[in-house]
């Protein structure tokens, strides 16, 4: 019985696990009148191309820009590390990052679930 048990586990199906993609906010900083915005990046399944519609929200709440970030491509496995310049734009009124939706998504891992983070203490970043 117990041997029989055993081979039943074995033939189960293994479920699968969700492949992601991870955006983090590393790094805010000030670069000739532009408030630069740098992000690290990785897909579990890899992405061929990933534009994401963005909205910059000031400390206070009230919406500053919304924008498209194109992330290019995510190879799987491999973190990038892309940035973003937004011009007359002082860094230290940024105080929100949302990832608004998908404007464009090329490749297997298109349908992952998006995870979201901030190293940066004074942004908090939503997806």
């Amino acid at each position: 019985m117990i041997r029989n048990l055993a081979a039943a586990i074995f033939m189960l199906p293994v479920a699968a696990t969700a492949d992601g993609m991870k955006i983090e906010l590393n790094g805010v900083s000030v670069q000739e009148g532009a408030c630069r915005l740098v992000f690290t990046a990785e897909s579990d399944a890899g992405v061929e191309g990933l534009v994401l519609e963005t909205a910059l929200f000031d400390t206070s709440g009230a919406v500053l820009l919304l924008t498209l970030f194109d992330f290019v491509d995510l190879p799987a496995g491999n973190l990038r590390v892309r940035q973003f310049d937004i011009a007359d734009q002082p860094c230290a009124e940024v105080g929100r990052i949302l990832f608004n939706g998908i404007e464009s998504c090329a490749g297997m891992g298109c349908d992952a679930p998006l995870s979201v983070a901030s190293r940066v203490e004074a942004v908090e970043v939503l997806g």
